[in-house]
């Protein structure tokens, strides 16, 4: 059965990796960024769960302004977060950011006043 061409399934896209995390990049359907969360059950209790989603969040909307419009990005957690603390977490989430930021050649961006991300 072939899927349809909006559903974005054969989209070429890019991986950035970190020791517990793994961020996925393609281009998006529409004309603005999306953050997408995968954290299965394997990565740790539902608090450890949604505290990391929490920071990927928080990470995402401190630096969108930096990051190209019309991309999906995608955050995937590896087994073994409940071992991390919270700024590790952050810093991690960070750094992918910062690869997938050097990755579109964008060094210096100034933040949109006009819209959120």
């Amino acid at each position: 059965m072939r899927q349809p061409k909006s559903s974005g399934a054969a989209q070429p896209r890019r991986a950035f990796y970190s020791t517990y995390f793994t961020l996925y990049v393609r281009a998006a359907s529409t004309k603005k960024q999306e953050l997408r969360l995968a954290f299965g059950a394997r990565t740790g209790t539902a608090v450890v769960r949604n505290r990391a989603k929490r920071i990927a969040r928080e990470a995402f909307r401190s630096g969108c302004y930096q990051l190209p419009d019309s991309t999906e990005f995608l955050i995937s957690a590896k087994r073994g977060i409940a071992t991390l603390s919270r700024r590790d977490m952050r810093e991690q989430i960070d750094d992918l950011f910062e690869q997938a930021r050097g990755f579109f050649n964008l060094r210096s961006a100034r933040p949109r006043q006009s819209e959120r991300c």
